[in-house]
C-alpha cells in the first residue's frame, strides 16, 4: 500500500543520491524529490533519475522551490564543498549561509513538514533550523547519535552473548566526538539493569567490558572524522524516514532542543519518541548524577558555540 507522503532531499552530495536510490527502491511514498542546490553533479542526477524510470518502484523527480509547499519531511543533506587551507571558521560560515538560504526557500513556498538535519553540522544547524525557518520545534531533528547508539547496543549484545533486540542503551550528548557519553544508567538488557550485571560475577560483563566498549566508540569516532561514512548515514536517514512513515514512535536518541539546567533550547541528542509527527520528549527521563553533570559541561559547550555563531 502506497504511503501519501512527499519527501524532498536536499544536497548534491553522495549522501543525498544514496538515498535517494535506495528510497526509489524500498520507500512506498507518493514522491520522491531531489533539490540539488549545485548543478555540478549532472551525470549522477541523470543516473538516478534513468535507474528510477528502469527499476524503482517510484520515480525520481527533481526538485524546484514550489515543490516544498506540501512537502511532509524535508531532509537537509546539503553542505558546501570544503576549500583548501580554508579555516573551520570560514567553512561554517559559508554553511550557515546556505542553510538559511534553502530554509527561507522552504519557507517561503509555504513548507511546514518535519525537517531532519543529516549533514555533518547535524547538532548546531537543529538550532539553526528551528532559528530560520519559526516552526515547532518539534517538527525539527538532527540524526544525532542514532548511529553511536547502535554501534553501542551492538558491542553490548557481543559481550553478552545476545540478542541485539534485547538490549536497550543509549549514546547521548552532541554530536562532536568529545561530546558523545555512553548513558549506562539507562541500559539494560532482557528488562535488567546493565550496571546491576556488572556487579554478578555470573554474567559475562564487566566494567573492563563497558571501558572497553566506551573506548571503541571513541576509537570509531575519530576514524568517521577523516573519512565520509555514506553508507552508513544513508541506513541511519532511511531507519528515521521508515519510523516517521509507519508512525512507530520508537524510542531513538536524536538532536533536538531541550531546556537542562537554567539553558534553554539546546540541541542535544537525547532519547526521544519519533513517530509520524515530530518528536515527543520522553517525560522523566533521568540520567546517573554524573552523566547528568557532563551533559550539563557538553550543554555549556554547545551555549558557547551557538552564542559565537549568533554574535556573528
Amino acid at each position: 500500500m502506497e504511503n501519501d507522503k512527499k519527501i524532498v532531499i536536499v544536497g548534491s552530495d553522495d549522501l543525498a543520491y544514496h538515498f535517494c536510490f535506495l528510497s526509489m527502491m524500498t520507500l512506498n511514498v507518493k514522491d520522491i524529490y531531489l533539490f540539488p542546490f549545485s548543478i555540478q553533479q549532472n551525470d549522477k542526477i541523470n543516473d538516478l533519475k534513468y535507474a528510477s524510470e528502469v527499476f524503482s518502484i517510484n520515480e525520481l523527480k527533481l526538485g524546484s522551490e514550489k515543490d516544498y509547499a506540501d512537502a511532509d519531511i524535508l531532509i537537509l543533506s546539503a553542505k558546501e564543498e570544503r576549500q583548501e587551507n580554508e579555516q573551520d571558521s570560514e567553512y561554517l560560515r559559508r554553511n550557515i549561509l546556505l542553510v538559511r538560504k534553502i530554509i527561507n526557500q522552504a519557507m517561503a513556498s509555504g513548507f511546514s513538514g518535519l525537517i531532519l538535519v543529516a549533514n555533518e553540522f547535524n547538532g548546531l544547524f537543529t538550532y539553526l533550523v528551528w532559528k530560520f525557518s519559526g516552526l515547532p520545534k518539534h517538527k525539527i531533528f538532527g540524526i544525532g547519535t542514532y548511529i553511536d547508539t547502535l554501534y553501542f547496543q551492538k558491542l553490548v549484545s557481543k559481550v553478552l552473548d545476545t540478542s541485539f533486540r534485547e538490549v536497550k542503551g543509549y549514546v547521548i550528548g552532541g554530536t562532536s566526538p568529545l561530546h558523545k557519553l555512553a548513558a549506562w544508567s539507562r541500559s539494560s538488557v532482557g528488562g535488567n539493569s546493565l550496571l546491576g550485571l556488572t556487579m554478578d560475577p555470573t554474567t559475562n560483563i564487566n566494567q573492563d567490558d563497558m571501558f572497553e566498549i566506551e573506548e571503541k566508540i571513541r576509537k570509531q569516532n575519530q576514524q568517521n572524522e577523516n573519512q565520509e561514512l555514506t553508507s552508513t548515514h544513508t541506513a541511519a536517514l532511511l531507519n528515521l524516514v521508515q519510523i516517521i512513515l509507519k508512525n512507530e514512535n520508537a524510542i531513538v536518541p536524536i538532536v533536538h532542543l531541550m531546556d537542562i539546567g537554567e539553558m534553554k533550547d539546546i540541541p542535544l541528542s537525547i532519547p526521544v519518541v519519533l513517530g509520524g509527527n515530530g518528536i515527543r520528549q520522553i517525560a522523566g527521563l533521568s540520567f546517573s548524577e554524573t552523566e547528568q553533570k557532563n551533559l550539563i559541561v557538553i550543554a555549556k559547550e554547545i551555549r558557547s558555540q551557538l552564542d559565537w555563531i549568533e554574535q556573528g
